[in-house]
């Protein structure tokens, strides 16, 4: 018998992830790396947390170079949530790091701007609330913009140092990670380790499923400087199996599919 999964379902599931990245814990700039390993659609995560937000009103700064915003909109009405209103209200602000490239290049503006443009923007956003959280969605994308490997994880870190400034925020970096000898994969390995919590999604090594989508893995490499994690020796990693649909995820324990 097949069982119809509700809103509330997905609700806890969203829940589950906004958990498993410790978004709840006071914890001072809570660094996160999501990866998608080999091509994995990892952009159920970034959802998630946009929800989290929405539904906390907790101001995040939202930097894209991979969806519009009309996309995360589309995928928050399925979620429950309008993005829309939520910018309107000035609690979501939306920096499209892809337009604003076009934008760039057609006043012949340095390149270095748009880097600067984005901490500007955190920074405007910092004078009106306490808090303020990011996510940037498409890290790795810089690259394919011509942007050296050292330029953006120095972009990386001063954006860090500049969200510190405001009260437990989290900043998430969206990228992805290839093969071993690829930029994309030593910049994934530098944020990894910035991060309090790295999260990987990688496809099944057994092909298509129609039962799972892939492995979820989190990493929590931060906590080990934690009073309370601080004789354990080998932190053991969160692990799921997870189910996409249209409204959301599902997530399954290892071996019970």
């Amino acid at each position: 018998m097949k069982v119809k999964l509700t809103t509330s379902f997905y609700k806890r599931m969203s829940d589950i992830i906004t958990s498993c990245l410790q978004l709840q814990k006071n914890i001072s700039t809570n660094r996160i790396v999501v990866k998608e390993i080999n091509g994995c659609d990892g952009s159920f995560i970034v959802n998630c947390v946009i929800s989290y937000c929405i539904k906390q009103n907790s101001p995040l700064l939202i930097v894209s170079s991979h969806n519009s915003i009309t996309h995360y909109h589309n995928v928050g009405l399925r979620m429950n949530h309008n993005l829309f209103k939520s910018c309107e209200a000035g609690v979501i602000h939306y920096f499209d790091f892809g337009d604003a490239t076009l934008t760039n290049i057609m006043e012949y503006a340095e390149s270095d701007q748009l880097l600067i443009d984005v901490l500007k923007n955190i920074e405007e956003m910092q004078r009106n609330h306490d808090t303020v959280n990011i996510i940037f969605d498409g890290i790795t994308h810089l690259l394919d913009l011509q942007y050296t490997l050292q330029e953006v994880n120095k972009f990386c870190s001063e954006i860090i140092e500049i969200a510190a400034k405001s009260k437990n925020p989290f900043v998430i970096f969206h990228c992805n990670d290839v093969i071993e000898d690829d930029a994309n994969h030593c910049l994934a390995n530098l944020l990894s380790h910035k991060a309090q919590t790295v999260v990987e999604v990688e496809n099944l090594s057994s092909g298509l499923s129609s039962d799972v989508s892939g492995h979820l893995t989190i990493k929590y490499p931060g906590n080990k400087f934690n009073e309370e994690h601080i004789h354990t020796v080998d932190m053991k990693p969160k692990k799921y199996l997870f189910k996409l649909f249209d409204r959301g995820v599902k997530l399954l324990a290892p071996g019970t599919v």
